[in-house]
């Protein structure tokens, strides 16, 4: 089975019914259900329950990670805690390509673990990883 990754703006459109692309997300989801593994750094589920609890409440980012939980448990989702190596990857990808780039360092984060992986393509709303080179998803 392939692996695909989901950025902060996948689970964002995917959790919130009032969010412009929920209905894309929500689409492309069932379309690759079965067919990949999702893969997510810690540094996403931080932006996403700190995006959540800001934008949906307190039970709505409570119930968002129980259900988490129960797809990481059942392999479902990968997750990669980001080591001294990957942060330091992730720098060398910030200086080498952002000086007219506005990459956070999640993203470069998310860049270097794709690349470590060997990754080519991400469930995001975000352009930055097609300016990276990987493949957006949905297109």
């Amino acid at each position: 089975m392939e692996q695909i990754f989901v950025d902060t703006s996948a689970w964002s459109a995917l959790a919130d019914e009032g969010d412009i692309h929920h209905e894309e997300a929500i689409l492309f989801r069932d379309e690759i259900a079965e067919k990949y593994h999702l893969v997510v750094t810690d540094y996403i589920l931080d932006e996403i329950y700190t995006l959540m609890l800001m934008n949906q409440g307190y039970s709505e980012t409570i119930r968002f990670k129980q259900q988490l939980d129960i797809l990481i448990t059942e392999g479902i989702i990968k997750v990669v805690w980001v080591t001294p190596e990957i942060a330091g990857e992730a720098w060398k990808i910030f200086e080498q390509f952002n000086k007219d780039k506005e990459w956070s360092f999640t993203d470069c984060v998310s860049f270097a673990v794709m690349k470590q992986l060997n990754i080519a393509e991400a469930f995001t709303l975000d352009h930055h990883f097609a300016q990276m080179g990987f493949i957006k998803q949905p297109r």
